[in-house]
């Protein structure tokens, strides 16, 4: 048992090597960071929230739109894409570093763990809105954020 265990880590690591070094040698572009993305107070930004209770900054780069949420002490809570087609949740701010749940819909099992502090019952409020995307918060009754949700704009076509 612990032989092919043995073999197969080594295996991994061997594999592993390779895709570390290239990773290594990747350049770093400046012009590939968006300013102000991630910072507290984005200079040159203003909050377009659509809710009194959290602050919502927006960025763009190379045709995606990025939603900023930060809470309204300046904290940066999570950053969201809110370009159709595209579904991403970047790892910046402190939800980043909660577990999220994954559930497989066909099962209703979990696929994943998920933690959360907060005290309910819980509230939603819609943050941002464009024609394309609504953004909605999940957030305790203390204010405190709980999870977001990009949902996407049904998009209607003109009756014929």
């Amino acid at each position: 048992m612990i032989k092919p265990l043995l073999t197969l880590t080594m295996l991994a690591a061997a594999l592993a090597v390779p895709c570390l070094q290239a990773a290594e040698r990747a350049p770093l572009n400046a012009a590939d960071a968006i300013q102000g993305m991630g910072e507290r107070l984005p200079i040159g930004k203003q909050n377009v929230s659509l809710s009194p209770l959290f602050k919502v900054y927006t960025f763009e780069k190379a045709g995606l739109r990025f939603v900023q949420i930060n809470s309204l002490k300046d904290e940066v809570i999570t950053v969201l894409t809110a370009t159709p087609g595209t579904e991403a949740r970047l790892p910046i701010g402190t939800a980043a570093e909660e577990q999220m749940i994954a559930v497989n819909d066909a099962k209703n099992q979990p696929l994943g763990m998920v933690t959360a502090a907060a005290s309910c019952p819980c509230n939603a409020t819609v943050v941002y809105r464009d024609a394309n995307t609504t953004i909605v918060v999940v957030y305790g009754s203390n204010g405190e954020y709980i999870t977001s949700y990009v949902i996407k704009s049904p998009q209607t076509k003109p009756p014929q």
